[in-house]
């Protein structure tokens, strides 16, 4: 049997891990044309939320279109995408895109061949137009047209949305927002793992995003769901485990669906020829990926100085405790705080560390820490 567990790209259908409660939610808010920004963690599995929601969505008769920024570089670039992948998603007829392409000014209709000889039709900002804002807007104008001559409610899905000031600045924000009011005919989902980003823009009064829509923000898995649905699948493939032990995964993985997939993906794979999972193959887990990653820890661990690494050392053998405080300076024979704080803010912008809202500092691979405490 296929291992179930998957991880690291898209996981739709029956691999892709509960979310019921976030997709009803999320399918009643597009059904009424709604707007939300998503938030969440990274690895948290919001782009496989969004691509099953878009499944979900397209079988009851509503058109869908994704776009990441982190693929768009520029704002013609990304003008032109919306255009092309909104236009597509509601007039799937080569002939008729091209002729609802030809009607617009700053965006021209551009065919392409296709790999098996079929004819493309996309689009492309004029060349002689040096301001690529106002072609944005008129593929946002055309996509809400297109949706109201069709009938048919259309759902942007926009990730990686705490991207956008990477374009220009709040003049882009305001000019979408002012256009986004005009919709009645296009629900947006505004999908970001940036979550101080996501929220500045729109809890911020001065910008322009304030208070245009709902915020959803992406948490863990409810751990009763996660564990019927793990266990089903060893279940299903004959494996011999108590759902009480696959807890501990989930607290190893401190309940990020990324981490928990990848080591039951593991596990899966460890117990194949005994098809039994043990409370000490459970605990060897994290070991095992960090020595899978070991190339990439180490790595980082060289970018790293004589004070960040002790620091680490530290953090990962007292993951909870408060690095200001005394009685952690003490007992790892780290400090002053000053040096500690230089040393936080380095490693947190290396992207080793992260702040959490509460004001701690965790491991953002928490299979780091692992490495590190086995090797130190």
């Amino acid at each position: 049997m296929e291992n179930p567990f998957k991880y690291g790209w898209i996981v739709r259908g029956p691999y892709f891990a509960d979310r019921k409660r976030e997709l009803a939610e999320l399918v009643g808010e597009m059904k009424n044309v709604g707007r939300v920004f998503l938030t969440s963690p990274r690895r948290f599995g919001k782009t496989c939320l969004l691509f099953n929601l878009m499944d979900r969505l397209q079988g009851l008769g509503l058109a869908t279109a994704y776009l990441d920024l982190n693929a768009y570089p520029d704002v013609r670039i990304l003008a032109s995408a919306l255009t092309h992948l909104t236009s597509k998603a509601l007039e799937s007829n080569v002939d008729k895109l091209l002729k609802v392409f030809s009607r617009l000014q700053r965006l021209r209709p551009k065919v392409t061949v296709a790999h098996d000889g079929s004819l493309m039709g996309t689009v492309e900002v004029a060349a002689e137009y040096k301001e690529v804002l106002p072609a944005l807007l008129e593929g946002m104008q055309n996509a809400e047209n297109l949706a109201r001559k069709k009938d048919t409610k259309l759902v942007i899905v926009i990730d990686e949305f705490s991207d956008l000031p990477k374009y220009n600045g709040q003049t882009l924000e305001k000019a979408m927002r002012s256009e986004i009011q005009k919709h009645h005919h296009i629900g947006y989902i505004f999908s970001g793992s940036e979550q101080s980003v996501m929220l500045a823009m729109i809890q911020d009064r001065k910008r322009a995003f304030y208070k245009l829509g709902r915020i959803m923000n992406l948490g863990p898995i409810e751990r009763g769901a996660y564990l019927d649905f793990i266990h089903r699948w060893f279940k299903k493939g004959a494996y011999r485990v108590k759902r009480h032990d696959l807890e501990k995964i989930l607290e190893l993985g401190i309940d990020v669906p990324h981490n928990i997939q990848r080591m039951c993906h593991i596990a899966w794979e460890l117990a194949r020829e005994t098809h039994e999972i043990t409370p000490l193959l459970i605990e060897k887990l994290p070991l095992v990926v960090a020595e899978q990653d070991s190339p990439h820890f180490q790595l980082q661990w060289q970018t790293a100085s004589q004070q960040q690494k002790a620091l680490l050392i530290a953090l990962s053998k007292s993951p909870d405790a408060k690095p200001f405080s005394r009685e952690f300076q003490l007992t790892h024979g780290i400090g002053p705080s000053s040096s500690i704080k230089a040393s936080l803010d380095s490693l947190t912008r290396k992207g080793i560390l992260y702040r959490t809202p509460e004001g701690s500092y965790q491991f953002f691979d928490i299979f780091m820490r692992h490495w590190i405490s086995h090797l130190y």
